[in-house]
């Protein structure tokens, strides 16, 4: 399995022979390969530089099933060869049990033939019980907590053959590799794959700190579009003539906004808001992954106002006539969760959230703001910073002072409250003034830090 365009992900007994290590200079990598015997256009082959082996593999147990393969040349990537996700999010194995995963590989066949082609198997994962109790003699002393266990439907499994190769789980439309088949007890007579019984293999979810000491962990791959997307492509699914335009517009209850991309999360069919979105296009909008996990209830997207109001009203305003317009009140197609949100600290606490219909961004009330989708609208600023609030005095949705903090100042401030921030490059932090703090309520979830 690749990982980066050197390095490769093994089960460590593949690379044993005899309990011997077998020379780098004597093994080669494969990558794109979907026949065995009979080479594609796509295939490359690459010498090997390294095997790294876990210090603490055992051969006779299955102990520690883990190597990393460092490659004499970098693997090109194309459509058809692509690094794996590795698996960044809670290790907690009772979290996967019931989910089924995809294994892939070229081991022996109902037939007991060694397969021609490349071959997938659907493989359900059971808890560490389940497993036992279907072969005590196997499972029972050799299963390890760096382990976990999965099977088929009847007949079907990893077998001889099928060494190394992943168990990938789907999360959210990417792939991510979960475990490495290291096991699958035998037949007495033959020796061969006994299909009613589990597959063991090694969590890779546990090992991700050894594997860091070998990668660094920055170029580790975790969205595998991360290789092939073409930002300048991506140019035309944001308007910039029209994104991040101001507008004033008003609310039902005689409230002022001037953020025409703020978003709620409502409890349908009531108006009780979750958190706050921010549009940002016809289809999309960001907000943080918390406010979508375990709802229980079903969500919707409500642009322009947080009541549902179907026509519009005309009322006096610091002695102005103005006529509020109606909001829009959008399904959800799909959410987007970050796969390293982390429950725990928040970290990557954003989600994508595709909506079923488009978004009328014609009127003044639902407009996206714009996004740094390309380098050279990346400033890495911290000036000019504000984030959207509710203004007393003002009676309006609009957009308050932000000035940037340090990360040690923000870290001691959290410190005196009793709690561990971790920013990791990903966040900044940045405090209101005085005369603000005093003016706004308290900031809700989701609300967007804008440059200007």
């Amino acid at each position: 399995m690749i990982l980066i365009r050197e390095v490769s992900l093994e089960a460590a007994h593949c690379v044993f022979i005899a309990n011997k290590l077998i020379p780098a200079n004597q093994i080669s990598v494969r990558v794109g390969s979907i026949r065995l015997t009979d080479p594609s256009e796509y295939e490359q082959v690459h010498k090997v530089r390294e095997v790294i082996v876990h210090p603490g593999f055992k051969a006779r147990r299955f102990v520690h099933d883990i190597a990393l393969i460092k490659l004499a040349t970098n693997i090109t990537m194309t459509k058809f060869v692509q690094p794996v996700c590795l698996w960044t999010m809670d290790s907690n194995q009772e979290l996967i049990v019931g989910r089924n995963g995809t294994v892939l590989g070229f081991g022996l066949t109902e037939q007991d033939r060694v397969s021609e082609n490349l071959k997938q198997a659907a493989v359900g994962v059971v808890d560490t019980l389940t497993c036992i109790a279907n072969d005590r003699a196997a499972f029972g002393t050799q299963l390890t907590p760096e382990m976990f266990c999965g099977g088929g439907q009847e007949g079907v499994s990893a077998c001889n053959g099928d060494s190394g190769g992943g168990l990938f789980l789907e999360n959210e439309g990417k792939w991510f590799v979960r475990g490495i088949v290291s096991f699958i007890p035998t037949h007495k007579k033959t020796g061969l794959c006994d299909t009613s019984k589990y597959t063991a293999f090694t969590d890779v979810a546990k090992y991700m700190g050894w594997i860091e000491q070998y990668i660094n962990p920055n170029v580790l791959v975790f969205d595998t579009d991360d290789y092939d997307v073409d930002y300048e492509e991506k140019l035309p699914l944001v308007d910039l003539s029209t994104c991040g335009v101001s507008s004033t517009t008003f609310l039902a209850d005689k409230l002022r906004s001037t953020t025409p991309w703020l978003g709620n999360v409502v409890v349908y069919p009531t108006f009780y808001s979750r958190c706050a979105v921010t549009l940002i296009s016809q289809w999309y909008a960001v907000g943080p992954a918390r406010c979508f996990e375990n709802s229980g209830s079903e969500l919707r997207i409500r642009l322009g106002d947080y009541k549902d109001t179907k026509n519009s009203t005309c009322f006096d305003r610091d002695g102005t006539t103005v006529c509020n317009t109606p909001p829009q009140t959008l399904q959800i197609h799909r959410i987007i969760i970050h796969p390293r949100y982390s429950r725990k600290q928040f970290t990557d606490n954003i989600a994508l959230i595709e909506l079923l219909t488009p978004v009328d961004t014609t009127q003044p009330n639902a407009r996206p703001i714009c996004l740094p989708i390309v380098k050279e609208l990346y400033t890495n600023k911290t000036t000019d910073l504000s984030v959207v609030n509710f203004s007393y005095s003002n009676q309006s949705f609009e957009g308050k002072a932000i000035n940037y903090v340090n990360e040690s100042y923000c870290q001691a401030a959290y410190s005196e409250e009793g709690l561990t921030l971790s920013l990791k490059e990903k966040r900044i932090c940045g405090v209101l003034s005085d005369q603000d703090q005093v003016d706004c309520v308290p900031l809700k979830s989701g609300m967007a830090l804008q440059e200007r």
